[in-house]
Protein backbone atom coordinates (compact mmCIF):
# COMPACT_ATOMS: atom_id res chain seq x y z
CA UNK A 1 0.00 0.00 0.00
CA UNK A 2 0.93 3.29 -0.92
CA UNK A 3 1.83 5.70 1.88
CA UNK A 4 -0.68 8.84 1.84
CA UNK A 5 1.12 11.56 3.82
CA UNK A 6 -1.88 13.84 3.43
CA UNK A 7 -3.86 11.50 5.00
CA UNK A 8 -1.49 11.53 7.72
CA UNK A 9 -1.67 15.57 7.87
CA UNK A 10 -5.39 15.37 8.44
CA UNK A 11 -5.87 12.66 10.36
CA UNK A 12 -2.90 14.21 13.03
CA UNK A 13 -4.23 17.94 12.46
CA UNK A 14 -7.84 16.53 14.01
CA UNK A 15 -6.00 14.11 16.09
CA UNK A 16 -4.26 17.42 17.64
CA UNK A 17 -7.35 19.28 17.68
CA UNK A 18 -9.17 17.10 19.98
CA UNK A 19 -6.36 16.77 22.16
CA UNK A 20 -5.82 20.05 22.38
CA UNK A 21 -9.48 20.45 22.68
CA UNK A 22 -9.31 17.77 25.71
CA UNK A 23 -6.60 19.02 27.54
CA UNK A 24 -7.86 22.39 27.51
CA UNK A 25 -11.20 21.10 29.15
CA UNK A 26 -9.26 19.23 31.74
CA UNK A 27 -7.13 22.05 32.49
CA UNK A 28 -10.57 24.72 33.05
CA UNK A 29 -11.67 21.77 35.19
CA UNK A 30 -9.03 21.19 37.21
CA UNK A 31 -8.84 24.92 38.03
CA UNK A 32 -5.80 25.53 36.30
CA UNK A 33 -6.91 29.27 35.03
CA UNK A 34 -8.26 30.48 38.10
CA UNK A 35 -9.76 33.76 37.08
CA UNK A 36 -12.75 33.86 35.34
CA UNK A 37 -13.68 37.62 34.79
CA UNK A 38 -16.75 39.61 32.39
CA UNK A 39 -15.31 42.15 30.63
CA UNK A 40 -18.11 44.63 29.11
CA UNK A 41 -16.98 45.13 25.44
CA UNK A 42 -19.40 46.91 23.31
CA UNK A 43 -22.32 46.72 26.01
CA UNK A 44 -22.17 43.26 25.59
CA UNK A 45 -20.48 41.25 29.07
CA UNK A 46 -17.71 38.85 27.59
CA UNK A 47 -16.29 36.03 29.64
CA UNK A 48 -12.41 36.09 29.80
CA UNK A 49 -9.83 33.93 31.22
CA UNK A 50 -7.15 36.24 33.16
CA UNK A 51 -4.23 34.03 34.32
CA UNK A 52 -0.66 34.43 34.33
CA UNK A 53 0.69 34.77 31.51
CA UNK A 54 4.14 32.55 32.43
CA UNK A 55 1.67 30.08 33.94
CA UNK A 56 -0.10 29.76 30.72
CA UNK A 57 2.52 29.40 28.49
CA UNK A 58 3.87 26.71 30.86
CA UNK A 59 0.72 25.18 30.92
CA UNK A 60 0.36 25.29 26.76
CA UNK A 61 4.20 23.59 26.49
CA UNK A 62 3.35 20.94 28.52
CA UNK A 63 -0.12 20.22 26.52
CA UNK A 64 1.73 20.54 23.29
CA UNK A 65 4.19 18.12 24.78
CA UNK A 66 1.57 15.45 25.80
CA UNK A 67 0.01 15.69 23.07
CA UNK A 68 2.79 15.92 20.14
CA UNK A 69 4.46 12.63 21.53
CA UNK A 70 1.05 11.08 21.39
CA UNK A 71 0.20 11.42 17.79
CA UNK A 72 3.96 10.65 16.88
CA UNK A 73 3.51 7.10 19.04
CA UNK A 74 0.00 6.62 17.72
CA UNK A 75 1.23 7.56 14.22
CA UNK A 76 4.36 4.97 14.63
CA UNK A 77 1.91 1.91 16.14
CA UNK A 78 -0.70 2.56 12.52
CA UNK A 79 2.17 3.04 10.42
CA UNK A 80 3.79 -0.55 11.48
CA UNK A 81 0.51 -1.84 11.36
CA UNK A 82 0.00 -0.73 7.93
CA UNK A 83 3.13 -2.36 7.05
CA UNK A 84 5.13 -4.22 9.22
CA UNK A 85 8.11 -5.41 6.88
CA UNK A 86 8.65 -1.52 5.97
CA UNK A 87 11.50 0.47 7.48
CA UNK A 88 10.64 2.69 10.24
CA UNK A 89 11.83 5.24 12.29
CA UNK A 90 12.42 4.21 16.33
CA UNK A 91 10.37 5.82 19.24
CA UNK A 92 13.64 7.23 20.07
CA UNK A 93 13.43 9.69 17.65
CA UNK A 94 9.57 10.18 17.03
CA UNK A 95 8.37 11.16 20.46
CA UNK A 96 11.11 13.96 21.46
CA UNK A 97 10.90 15.28 17.60
CA UNK A 98 7.02 15.05 18.07
CA UNK A 99 6.99 16.97 21.19
CA UNK A 100 9.40 19.60 20.16
CA UNK A 101 7.43 20.18 16.87
CA UNK A 102 4.35 20.42 19.17
CA UNK A 103 5.70 23.07 21.57
CA UNK A 104 7.25 24.96 19.46
CA UNK A 105 3.90 25.51 17.03
CA UNK A 106 2.20 25.92 20.25
CA UNK A 107 4.56 28.34 21.29
CA UNK A 108 4.30 30.57 18.30
CA UNK A 109 0.58 30.26 17.90
CA UNK A 110 -0.41 30.87 21.57
CA UNK A 111 1.58 34.46 22.43
CA UNK A 112 0.68 35.53 19.21
CA UNK A 113 -3.29 34.88 19.21
CA UNK A 114 -3.63 36.33 22.56
CA UNK A 115 -1.63 39.30 21.64
CA UNK A 116 -4.12 39.64 18.81
CA UNK A 117 -7.11 38.40 20.16
CA UNK A 118 -6.82 39.08 23.81
CA UNK A 119 -3.80 41.05 25.32
CA UNK A 120 -1.42 40.80 28.06
CA UNK A 121 -1.37 43.32 30.47
CA UNK A 122 1.16 43.73 34.26
CA UNK A 123 2.04 39.89 33.04
CA UNK A 124 -1.54 38.60 32.84
CA UNK A 125 -2.74 37.36 29.86
CA UNK A 126 -6.38 38.16 29.10
CA UNK A 127 -8.13 36.54 26.56
CA UNK A 128 -12.35 35.57 25.92
CA UNK A 129 -12.92 32.20 26.56
CA UNK A 130 -14.70 31.96 23.05
CA UNK A 131 -11.43 33.15 21.68
CA UNK A 132 -9.02 30.89 23.66
CA UNK A 133 -11.11 27.72 21.83
CA UNK A 134 -10.67 29.46 18.50
CA UNK A 135 -6.99 29.36 19.67
CA UNK A 136 -6.87 25.96 21.07
CA UNK A 137 -8.15 24.86 17.99
CA UNK A 138 -5.95 26.52 15.91
CA UNK A 139 -2.61 25.40 17.55
CA UNK A 140 -4.47 21.68 18.02
CA UNK A 141 -4.71 21.69 14.26
CA UNK A 142 -1.59 23.46 13.29
CA UNK A 143 0.46 21.05 15.82
CA UNK A 144 -1.24 17.66 15.32
CA UNK A 145 -0.80 18.17 11.58
CA UNK A 146 2.92 18.83 11.40
CA UNK A 147 3.55 16.03 14.24
CA UNK A 148 1.24 13.83 12.24
CA UNK A 149 2.64 14.73 8.72
CA UNK A 150 6.56 14.50 9.32
CA UNK A 151 5.80 11.56 11.81
CA UNK A 152 4.64 9.32 9.07
CA UNK A 153 7.08 10.44 6.49
CA UNK A 154 9.72 8.92 9.15
CA UNK A 155 7.36 5.82 9.94
CA UNK A 156 6.85 4.92 6.07
CA UNK A 157 9.47 6.48 3.71
CA UNK A 158 8.72 7.07 0.18
CA UNK A 159 10.51 4.31 -1.95
CA UNK A 160 11.45 4.64 -5.55
CA UNK A 161 9.17 2.16 -7.75
CA UNK A 162 10.73 0.66 -10.80
CA UNK A 163 10.26 2.16 -14.04
CA UNK A 164 10.54 -0.35 -16.47
CA UNK A 165 8.78 0.83 -19.07
CA UNK A 166 11.40 3.78 -19.42
CA UNK A 167 14.07 0.97 -19.04
CA UNK A 168 12.52 -0.95 -21.76
CA UNK A 169 13.03 1.68 -24.83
Amino acid sequence: MKPSYSTAAVVGAISGLVLAWVFFAYIAAAGAIRSLEIEIVGGDPVPTFASSASATWLLVVIGSVLGGALVAIVTRAVGRVLDPEGASGSLAVLVPLGAVIAGVISMIVFPLGVTVMGSITEGNAVIGVADMVVLVSIAGLIGGGAVGWVSYVIVRPSTPAEDTELLAA
